[in-house]
């Protein structure tokens, strides 16, 4: 059971939408709105998740580093890329294809998809970005 954590003495029953603060009550959502609030930051992929460091158990010479990972979860970039309901369908769609290979030819005729593709290279392989950007450039 978790408490409204203004009033500290009923189950919480809403969220704020901005801050995610836990109430219970109209009149406590009213005491929290006479001081601003703010959307709480992400924390970095590192911070985020507990325990030991990640790595792989069977790395290949394509493996993305884990520091490349991280750099990509922190990308505001990609984020946006990622806000676009048409790259998350087109990814989803990716991720459920009985044949990905066929399925990521036709995604990268999708302008939006470059987009994601583009945005994901220059964090993870910066120099291949930029010879790409010296071709079509």
């Amino acid at each position: 059971m978790t408490l409204c954590q203004l009033c500290n003495t009923q189950t919480f029953k809403y969220k704020c939408p901005t801050c995610f603060i836990k109430y219970c009550s109209l009149q406590c959502f009213k005491v929290h709105k006479e001081s601003p609030c703010e959307k709480p930051a992400a924390p970095p992929l590192s911070e985020s998740l507990p325990g030991p460091p990640l790595t792989y158990k069977f790395p290949t010479a394509d493996t993305v580093p884990i520091e490349k990972l991280e750099e990509l979860a922190n990308s505001e970039e990609l984020r946006e890329c990622l806000s676009n309901p048409h790259v998350r369908m087109i990814l989803k769609t990716l991720v459920q294809s009985q044949t990905p290979e066929a399925s990521i030819k036709d995604a990268m005729k999708e302008p939006i998809f470059l987009e994601l593709a583009h945005a994901c290279l220059k964090v993870v392989e910066p120099e291949k970005y930029q010879q790409l950007g010296k071709m079509f450039g």
